[in-house]
């Protein structure tokens, strides 16, 4: 699930979290993955072992029930990813699960990843999901702390500066403030996934999430800065009836992939949905927002590339109900690729 994107080395990255095979919430053989491709929609290109299932990028901190990706950005050459690790997921309803996070930083050729010793965040920090935009040399950092009951908080830091916990800032509501305690909320939301970048088309700051207050619902909020005001908008509600949403349920995520500058209206985001514990790649058209007219164009799954439609479920049932043919190679897509895995 989840799909987090990261564009770095002039490719599209995608990192998912828990991967499974074998029916609907079946057997989990990776932790974390991660994947890439360009140019977008594609089909996504795993690191796999041996067998054939998805090689984990990290390994899971001890007495971490989950370990999965939040957000991701390019700075200093660099790729960085933000996780929030579970240590109680409660009764799985909004503001019951407990978590922390940690900053990953990732080096090409070969990709690893290893987590920066100086950026922990507890779990009753504001920050225990996050998502960073760089741009001018500047790392603003959008946050949300109480899983899926949180509003966004957001922090900056010099690109150069980005594992020195002690030089981030924290916006207080009128100004930039020293300590994670000062930071006030800019976006009143109950969110726990969150995705931000600048947008080009809009030459705006862009914030993405759910709000879990009453139907699930994705917001956009936009920006001419990094701290507000904002304008929302809705992306998406499970109300809609979209043709390719057949079999699909309960969902997720909704990680805008960075433009790199595009300044077409044409964007993807990522979204997962709980049926079929999978992630789908969205196409949607941002002159469409406020017209009333449907915003998502085409989706596509994100494993394979295939375009969605109403009768996906009857020409690729695994697609959305995961049925097993025992031949992984029709689930995960194999490359030569290794990947060095920090321990």
């Amino acid at each position: 699930d989840l799909g987090v994107p990261l564009v770095w080395n002039g490719g599209n990255y995608f990192m998912e979290g828990d991967s499974m095979i074998g029916g609907n919430h079946g057997t989990r053989v990776a932790g974390n993955a991660i994947g890439g491709c360009k140019p977008l929609p594609c089909k996504v290109l795993w690191y796999l072992n041996g067998q054939g299932d998805p090689i984990m990028y990290i390994a899971w901190p001890p007495k971490v029930i989950s370990c999965v990706p939040a957000g991701a950005c390019e700075a200093n050459g660099n790729a960085y990813i933000w996780h929030m690790n579970v240590v109680d997921w409660g009764n799985g309803s909004p503001g019951s699960v407990a978590a922390w996070s940690m900053l990953l930083r990732g080096t090409p050729n070969p990709v690893q990843f290893v987590a920066s010793p100086t950026l922990y965040f507890e779990v009753n920090s504001k920050f225990v999901n996050a998502n960073m935009v760089v741009t001018n040399g500047t790392v603003f950092i959008y946050g949300t702390g109480l899983y899926r009951a949180s509003p966004v908080y957001v922090a900056m830091v010099p690109a150069p500066q980005i594992e020195n916990k002690g030089a981030w800032r924290y916006w207080t509501g009128s100004s930039w403030g020293e300590g994670e305690n000062v930071a006030a909320p800019i976006i009143s939301t109950k969110s726990g996934e969150i995705s931000a970048i600048y947008s080009a088309y809009f030459k705006q700051f862009v914030v993405s999430a759910f709000d879990f207050s009453g139907v699930p619902t994705c917001y956009m909020w936009r920006s001419h800065t990094p701290t507000g005001p904002w304008s929302r908008s809705v992306i998406y509600t499970d109300l809609e009836p979209y043709p390719w949403k057949a079999g699909l349920s309960g969902p997720y995520g909704g990680y805008l992939v960075p433009d790199q500058g595009n300044p077409q209206p044409r964007m993807f985001m990522t979204f997962s949905f709980w049926v079929p514990y999978r992630t789908y790649m969205i196409e949607t058209d941002l002159s469409k927002i406020g017209t009333g007219e449907p915003v998502f164009m085409n989706a596509y799954d994100l494993k394979t590339g295939i375009q969605l439609t109403a009768d996906t479920p009857k020409t690729h049932p695994y697609l959305h109900y995961k049925i097993d043919t025992g031949v992984r190679n029709d689930l995960w897509s194999r490359t030569n690729q290794t990947l060095i895995v920090d321990n």
